[in-house]
């Protein structure tokens, strides 16, 4: 009977719950999700919750539901308020459902990406419930906001690390994890960006309403706040819009996330409605995102995508403050602080410098080549759950 019994449980599939709290970690990890769907021995199964669920960040829920992925719980944890307490308050509240729908779930692995109220929540649960946790995207540098302090602090308590670069993978080393628990296999955004179909542009700007012609420039605005300087926002959104409007050329201006402080940015945004060449939209779905970053002059503010994804599109990026200073990144990125004049430099440089263009054109991803999502399911498929994964121990 005990060998049946075994038996019975070898046959079993091995059970993936991810969580999922906004759409750039969506976006990373939907080529993940997609292969792991393809496996016979693994079931997928999917939490989302936060901005996703925010009809003032677009209601990226819809999204999701296109891709066809079981959806097990809708956990709404946003809190409208714009403050710095309101986001620990909504980590509270959504940390609380998380413990309850993984409880009743008992999946054998918990995948979370990144550095926010997911990120964390998730890693504790885990923790406490035995379950392993992956993570993916930790070991990264990223200097003055919260985000940082929350992602070393996930790297700490999750199991499986899936660092995105090789520089990465060494500070989740040197934060005393044992080196089988780490993969540097690079991030697993960019495949889902080269399997993208084209889609003609003119059909991109008639669905949104855009008036941008076929052999016209245009740059792409995507800016967040960061922690350390939520009052500040609304400046410093205003400055990168001012300097866009001087220079005349056309740019699409996509909402910021759902941190403290985006309302700031919010209001500067709307203050440009009637602005010409700026046009502006709460959420761009993924096909027509992708399309508009290829055919982008470059892309402005502080977003991840120009670290992490841009290099491979040979797209321009300028990005502005302190967001995503100190990170890992390829030639293809001028930083500039918030000055209308430093912006408007860095803009026309990229537009309009023969030599910087082919220094662009030449530069290496150090975030991979589009191809991780194999090797990263592969390995889910595989590894060994038991008491060696689940007791971590530290190096030092």
């Amino acid at each position: 009977m005990i060998g049946v019994r075994l038996l019975e449980i070898n046959m079993q599939k091995r059970s993936i719950l991810a969580v999922t709290g906004i759409r750039s970690d969506y976006d990373i990890l939907s080529s993940v999700f997609a292969e792991i769907k393809k496996r016979e021995s693994l079931s997928l199964k999917l939490i989302v919750t936060g901005a996703h669920l925010s009809k003032a960040h677009g209601y990226t829920l819809n999204e999701i539901k296109k891709d066809g992925l079981s959806i097990i719980a809708q956990i709404e944890s946003l809190l409208s308020a714009d403050t710095l307490s309101s986001r620990v308050k909504s980590l509270a509240i959504q940390l609380q459902s998380l413990v309850d729908v993984i409880s009743n779930a008992k999946p054998d692995l918990l995948l979370v990406l990144g550095d926010r109220e997911e990120a964390i929540n998730v890693a504790l649960a885990g923790s406490y419930l035995n379950i392993p946790v992956v993570h993916f995207c930790g070991g990264d540098r990223v200097i003055g906001n919260v985000d940082d302090n929350i992602r070393h602090a996930v790297t700490k308590l999750a199991h499986i690390h899936f660092p995105s670069n090789e520089d990465s993978a060494k500070r989740i080393a040197s934060l005393g994890e044992q080196s089988f628990r780490i993969y540097n296999v690079g991030n697993p955004g960019l495949d889902r960006l080269l399997q993208t179909p084209t889609i003609p542009l003119s059909e991109v700007w008639s669905n949104f309403g855009f008036d941008v012609g076929d052999e016209e420039k245009y740059i792409v605005i995507i800016q967040h706040v960061i922690s350390s300087e939520s009052d500040f926002g609304y400046e410093q959104m205003l400055i990168t819009l001012s300097a866009v409007k001087e220079l005349g050329v056309k740019a699409v201006v996509v909402y910021p996330n759902s941190d403290a402080g985006s309302q700031g940015l919010i209001n500067a945004i709307d203050e440009f409605k009637s602005t010409p060449n700026i046009f502006m939209i709460k959420n761009i779905p993924r096909l027509e995102f992708v399309n508009i970053l290829r055919s982008a002059a470059c892309l402005v503010g502080n977003s991840s995508a120009g670290i992490l994804e841009a290099p491979i599109l040979k797209l321009p990026v300028v990005n502005i403050g302190n967001r995503q200073k100190g990170r890992l990144h390829a030639e293809n990125v001028q930083f500039v602080s918030h000055d209308v004049m430093a912006i408007k430099a860095a803009i026309s440089k990229a537009l309009y410098d023969s030599d910087y263009k082919k220094i662009v054109q030449n530069c290496e991803n150090p975030y991979g080549n589009g191809y991780s999502s194999k090797t990263i399911v592969d390995i889910l498929e595989s590894i060994q759950i038991d008491e060696k994964l689940l007791v971590k121990d530290i190096t030092f």
